[in-house]
């Protein structure tokens, strides 16, 4: 079976993790909060499971996702909403890819998608994607994206496998 990671999957990626159990995966889903995790997991038992962790905390988080591997195989695919403070989160992630993963990071509006790539280190032969947010307009007024937008967003890019998808119109 495929084995994917999203990180974010408890909250405004949770379609995204339905959808990924839906068509094959097994979904390791990174999360801080026991009771939103579980909520999830409940929804597709033996497809989905938790990985409670705080990404900020390196250490930690390498060893959660040894501990995942370890269980259901490499990761064949990473989806990554994380927070721009947190610098390390996505490179520890990225170190412990092998060659043939497709990785599909989650940017806010506002980040500048070449300044992001820029400052990564990527695998040979991972496959880095980035999924844009943006907003959408509705009746004329501006209003930023429901979790079933951005969700449904990432599950296209996905499909899709362009360098860069923009969910909603730009910010910039």
């Amino acid at each position: 079976m495929k084995h994917a990671l999203v990180i974010g999957g408890s909250g405004m990626l949770a379609g995204t993790a339905l959808w990924l159990a839906e068509v094959g995966y097994h979904v390791s889903i990174i999360g801080r909060n026991a009771e939103k995790v579980s909520r999830l997991t409940d929804q597709s038992p033996g497809r989905l499971s938790a990985i409670l962790v705080d990404y900020r905390d390196d250490f930690r988080l390498q060893e959660a996702l040894r501990r995942s591997r370890t269980v259901y195989g490499d990761f064949d695919l990473v989806v990554a909403w994380i927070h721009s403070d947190v610098a390390d989160a996505l490179p520890c992630v990225l170190s412990s890819l092998r060659g043939g993963t497709d990785v599909f990071h989650v940017l806010g509006s506002r980040s500048n998608p070449s300044d992001v790539r820029n400052g990564l280190t990527i695998p040979e032969d991972v496959r880095y994607h980035q999924v844009q947010l943006g907003y959408q307009v509705v009746k004329g007024k501006r209003r930023w994206l429901t979790h079933e937008e951005i969700a449904g967003g990432v599950v296209e890019a996905i499909q899709e496998k362009k360098p860069l998808c923009l969910v909603g119109f730009a910010t910039n």
